[in-house]
């Protein structure tokens, strides 16, 4: 007997068709949505050895494909999500570094310097905090992707990093070329930066997806097939549909990236509105004539603007954030499985949003809201497909 798992159609009339072990069976899913096909002949169907149900299986499914070195197919991760991914791993490998920084005199922190062209001699405190900084993202990267061939911000996508020979977890030699080959082109001065980008763009005019540095390391992204891991969640909607779960690590991800383009539209906002003095009132935080709240509410209004906009607009169009389309998850209603509309959008952003405007204590409450999907399906049901009775 070989391990149950979710598998590619055989038959080739859904995406996967679930192997018992034994023997295929009726139960079949298309896009996240279980169903049931009973077809004749499934006897006839060929059956799976153990190697192909653990292996060929988690990688197998819809979108552009490629093949290992011993000839089996791959689904190769899409740009959109290897570029959320990036964003959610350098935001923690560089939290470390900036938290510091924030509670840092402006005259005592180069700034300037972060770009990676010292325009003035640093010192030795800044040396010390790059230090710090590279060494965390060498050991956050290489050692997270000799061991799983994931950091966490590819777990959140569903993406894996493999060998391009048979699609084993890279070594930790690969694992090394892989990080070094962008970051030392980094410090090439002046054109470091556009190196870097380039190292990475590669991937997109590649046929295999294939950066420099996947070149360099003998490695491919693919995309990981949640549907077939035994640790995925499933869940009912009234209309009897069965859909997968979004895990709680995609649905963080997915808020990192977009906070991230929030905070590029909130940077836009305050160039056409006049709003900057918001900034300016910081250093009269302990003035009588600018009391904290004051203070608080000029700062949070923008972001709750930005929020309204951007998060009802996009879940109520196509039930996707730019953070969702990179992680691979949707949002739905709980009853049918549509896209949630306006009204639901509303809803379901007003909780957290309206949250946030509590003074100081607003954020721990909005990142309590947040938090509840993790102790309650029902409260944080979300999906390969997150539903609408979450609170975020």
């Amino acid at each position: 007997m070989t391990t149950p798992a979710w598998q590619p159609d055989p038959a080739g009339r859904h995406q996967y068709r679930w192997w018992d072990g034994e023997r295929w069976t009726h139960h079949v899913a298309d896009d996240g949505v279980a169903t049931s096909d009973p077809v004749t002949g499934l006897d006839t169907l060929p059956t799976l050895s153990d190697t192909e149900t653990t292996e060929a299986g988690q990688f197998h499914f819809g979108g552009r494909m490629a093949e290992f070195g011993d000839g089996r197919s791959v689904t190769l991760a899409r740009p959109g999500a290897r570029l959320g991914a990036r964003i959610i791993d350098s935001f923690l490998v560089s939290t470390p570094f900036l938290a510091p920084a924030f509670f840092t005199e402006e005259e005592d922190f180069g700034w300037r310097d972060l770009g990676g062209i010292f325009v003035s001699p640093p010192p030795i405190e800044e040396w010390i905090a790059f230090g710090v900084t590279l060494f965390i993202a060498i050991v956050y990267e290489v050692a997270f992707t000799a061991t799983k061939g994931q950091t966490l911000g590819k777990m959140a996508a569903g993406i894996k990093m493999v060998s391009v020979k048979d699609g084993s977890i890279p070594t930790v030699g690969m694992a090394l070329r892989r990080w070094f080959v962008p970051s030392l082109l980094g410090f090439v001065p002046f054109a470091g930066w556009l190196l870097s980008i380039l190292c990475y763009l590669a991937l997109t005019w590649h046929r295999d997806r294939r950066g420099w540095h996947d070149l360099a390391a003998g490695t491919m992204v693919v995309k990981v097939n949640r549907a077939a891991s035994p640790k995925a969640e499933w869940a009912r909607l009234t209309s009897g549909q069965t859909v997968l779960l979004a895990t709680p690590g995609a649905r963080l991800g997915a808020r990192l990236i977009d906070l991230s383009f929030m905070m590029v539209f909130w940077i836009a906002l305050t160039l056409v509105v006049p709003i900057s003095f918001a900034f300016e009132a910081l250093y009269f935080w302990g003035s009588e004539s600018w009391p904290g709240t004051s203070i608080y509410w000029l700062l949070i209004a923008p972001v709750f603007l930005v929020g309204l906009l951007y998060e009802v607009t996009m879940i109520s169009a196509g039930g996707r954030t730019l953070g969702k389309i990179a992680t691979g998850i949707h949002v739905i209603r709980k009853d049918n499985g549509d896209r949630p509309g306006p009204i639901r959008s509303i809803r379901r952003w007003a909780i957290p949003g309206l949250l946030l405007l509590i003074p100081f204590v607003g954020l721990l409450a909005t990142l309590f809201c947040s938090l509840s999907l993790t102790w309650g399906k029902e409260l944080g049901v979300g999906t390969t497909w997150s539903a609408t009775l979450s609170w975020w």
